[in-house]
């Protein structure tokens, strides 16, 4: 990986950890602090595999998973399920900075540790 590409991935792991420690430690679980780290891990894990593919038009400075999956789609092999795992966790990055703005169960964030656990695993056969 080369050393740019590495940051961002190291980054997106950190909150992946982040995420999964908030959610096996805290009582209650900060459910909405939980996903928000969901979603940077996989926001940052994309971003990095754009970065080790070059970047052309530099990075994009925008937080919508889906378009960023589309700045790849030339590039690497994204599976379907990846749009999907976009629009569940895109608005974990915008909306739960705003009290009341979702309703998030457990399940929730078990879901999303699930799917950004598997960007995770995607950006790294990506890189």
């Amino acid at each position: 990986m080369e050393h740019e590409a590495k940051r961002w991935f190291a980054t997106a792991q950190t909150d992946f950890n982040v995420a999964r420690h908030l959610f096996n430690t805290f009582y209650p679980k900060p459910l909405e602090i939980i996903c928000y780290h969901c979603q940077q891990c996989a926001e940052k894990a994309i971003k990095a595999v754009i970065i080790s593919k070059g970047a052309p038009g530099g990075m994009p400075k925008l937080h919508d998973l889906s378009f960023l999956l589309n700045q790849l789609k030339n590039s690497v092999e994204i599976d379907e399920k990846y749009y999907d795992y976009a629009d569940t966790l895109t608005p974990y990055g915008v909306a739960v900075r705003y009290p009341n703005e979702l309703f998030l169960e457990e399940h929730h964030a078990e879901n999303a540790l699930k799917m950004a656990s598997e960007f995770l695993a995607w950006a790294k056969k990506s890189i």
